[in-house]
């Protein structure tokens, strides 16, 4: 509806300025003479939000709040021009609610311009539009720097104690790689629901201080953020349900006493995480070395109530070990191994542990990348396949392998789920790594896989018809996926 009436309202305009100058009409609200007089033109104006001058103009008489809407939905550049020839444009203009600053929103080469000259305009720019704007239902501003100069750390002082206003509920500053951060205005941050630092050169002392006047916020995300040696979320941020902490370099400690966290996501190196309140805690992503060792022995006297467990490793030092305590409550366990976690170093039979840690399993999904197959394969191997009498599951009924390749290790583990679990409804076994196919990809082919990866895509095929099919029970649907012989070149 927004885009109709923004249509209607140009084709109006087009319309009347064609009628204008045939001096069949004079302007709305009588504020322009006619020219088919002969006369000079006077019109009242005022400032557009780029500097000009803007003629008093009425549209079709929508609703001030459809106005608003078509307003709201235009990039930025474009919201600032049209502001400049309605003035329900320019309302809309001054009262925008989201506002985000960037390279791209602000028509910014900076292939073209130096870092100086880049900053400088990125700074006059946002200075200006943000001048323009009222200050009122902000609600959204994120500053992406281009640059950096002299002035970069004043423009940003005064544009924080314009934007931070008790309406504010999210800001994000984007900084640039080894500048530092100041702050400003903290008493005005009590109504922030959401903070993002990335790059930022913060101690842990200013972000004790951040954290302190932050008592309405919902979700907390640090990255890159390489000062910051321990983490102390406080007890009065009891609104916090969410938080991530991203290659945060330094970082060994985290210790959050919020009483309402219920997710977190950690990637980097491995923390001591400690919580005050952890019965809350549902869900939580891991991605650092060594995460399948740390996970089952560190995580269940953590957080004794986890839900959801997400794991990413590149690198794993041993197999998974035998784990003590219990996932009394875990449902959905997805597992991904890359680059050297995947390597013939790792028993992935030994998953069979975290699996039986879970016995209120639900899901499982094990996801396996590599470029190129070093584990020994089953195929021609003559030696029996190992046997575990583990935990019978009567509650798993998704298991889900994309990567599955003819790894003596893989298929042993498979068999083990179908030997173990009773309450399986689908094996599904993709020996692509997942990639998108051409059924589903928007440009009509799947993504073009490497030689030997089709290869071994064949092995593993090979793989499930001699050791895994005549496993399968009756009630089971299995999936297998190969290479598409529309898209691969499957004659190897």
């Amino acid at each position: 509806m927004g885009l109709l009436a923004l249509n209607h309202l140009m084709s109006f305009q087009r319309r009347r300025r064609r009628r204008r100058r045939r001096g069949e009409i004079r302007p709305l609200n009588g504020l322009v003479s006619s020219l088919a007089n002969g006369k000079r033109s006077n019109h009242k104006d005022d400032d557009s939000p780029q500097g000009g001058k803007i003629m008093r103009f009425s549209g079709p008489d929508l609703p001030e709040d459809i106005w608003g809407h078509i307003h709201s939905l235009m990039p930025l550049q474009d919201a600032a021009r049209t502001a400049s020839v309605s003035h329900a444009f320019l309302r809309s203009w001054r009262c925008r609610p989201n506002i985000t600053f960037s390279s791209t929103t602000l028509g910014l080469n900076e292939d073209v311009h130096g870092e100086n000259k880049i900053a400088s305009d990125f700074n006059s720019r946002v200075d200006h539009i943000l001048k323009k704007h009222s200050g009122f239902g902000l609600r959204s501003l994120k500053i992406e720097f281009c640059g950096y100069n002299s002035n970069t750390h004043c423009y940003l002082n005064s544009w924080l104690e314009f934007a931070v206003t008790p309406e504010l509920e999210e800001l994000t500053l984007l900084l640039p790689l080894k500048k530092a951060k100041t702050t400003v205005g903290l008493d005005s941050l009590k109504n922030l629901t959401s903070v993002t630092l990335h790059d930022v050169r913060i101690t842990e002392e200013e972000l004790g201080c951040l954290l302190s006047n932050s008592s309405a916020l919902e979700q907390l995300n640090l990255v890159y953020c390489n000062k910051i040696t321990c983490l102390k979320i406080p007890c009065l941020m009891k609104r916090l349900s969410c938080f991530s902490v991203l290659q945060c370099d330094k970082l060994r400690v985290i210790e959050s006493k919020a009483p309402n966290v219920s997710s977190f996501y950690i990637a980097g190196g491995q923390l001591e995480v400690s919580l005050a309140e952890s019965l809350q805690v549902k869900d939580i992503t891991l991605s650092m070395d060594c995460a399948i060792s740390y996970a089952p022995v560190k995580l269940p006297s953590v957080v004794p109530n986890l839900e959801i467990l997400s794991i990413i490793s590149s690198r794993e030092a041993v197999s998974t070990p035998l784990s003590p305590s219990k996932f009394l409550h875990l449902k959905v366990l997805g597992i991904s191994l890359h680059g050297a976690a995947f390597s013939p170093a790792y028993d992935c039979f030994s998953v069979v542990y975290f699996l039986d840690a879970a016995p209120s399993l639900e899901t499982f999904v094990l996801g396996v990348s590599q470029l190129r197959m070093q584990h020994d394969s089953i195929i021609g191997d003559p030696s029996p396949l190992r046997q575990i009498s583990g935990h019978r599951h009567d509650h798993l009924k998704n298991v889900k392998i994309t990567g599955f390749c003819s790894a003596k290790s893989l298929v042993e583990l498979v068999c083990y789920v179908l030997e173990n679990v009773t309450s399986l409804d689908c094996l599904t076994l993709d020996t692509t790594m997942g990639l998108p196919r051409c059924s589903a990809n928007k440009l009509g082919k799947c993504l073009t896989m490497e030689k030997d990866m089709v290869r071994e895509s064949q092995q593993a095929l090979l793989a499930v018809e001699a050791f895994i099919e005549g496993k399968v029970p009756p009630a089971v649907k299995l999936i297998v996926l190969g290479p598409c012989s529309l898209c691969q070149d499957v004659e190897l």
